[in-house]
C-alpha cells in the first residue's frame, strides 16, 4: 500500500481508497491504478490458461514436443502471475 495526496484537500491517504476520508472527493488516480493492476493480473492468468489448454489439446493430438513447449509457456505465465500478485501486496 502506498500513500497518495488528495487533489482537493492535500491530505495523504491510502492509494486503495476511492474517496478521500477527509473531504470525500474522489481519488481518480487510485481507481486507475487498480484497473491497471487488474488488467495485468488478468493477462498473466490468460497466458497460464491458454498455455495449459493448448498443451493439453496438442498432447491429445500426439504433438508431444509442442505440448511440452506450450506447457512451459503456461508455467511461466503462472509464475509471472504469482510473482506479480505477491509484489502488489
Amino acid at each position: 500500500m502506498a500513500l497518495v495526496l488528495c487533489p482537493e484537500c492535500g491530505e495523504e491517504t491510502l492509494d486503495q481508497l476511492v474517496n478521500c476520508p477527509i473531504c470525500a472527493k474522489p481519488l481518480g488516480s487510485a481507481k486507475s491504478g487498480t484497473n491497471a493492476k487488474t488488467a495485468r493480473l488478468l493477462l498473466f492468468g490468460l497466458i497460464f490458461e491458454g498455455g495449459v489448454l493448448t498443451a493439453t489439446l496438442c498432447n491429445m493430438m500426439g504433438l508431444t514436443r509442442l505440448a511440452i513447449g506450450l506447457g512451459v509457456v503456461g508455467i511461466v505465465g503462472l509464475m509471472l502471475f504469482l510473482l506479480k500478485l505477491n509484489a502488489e501486496r
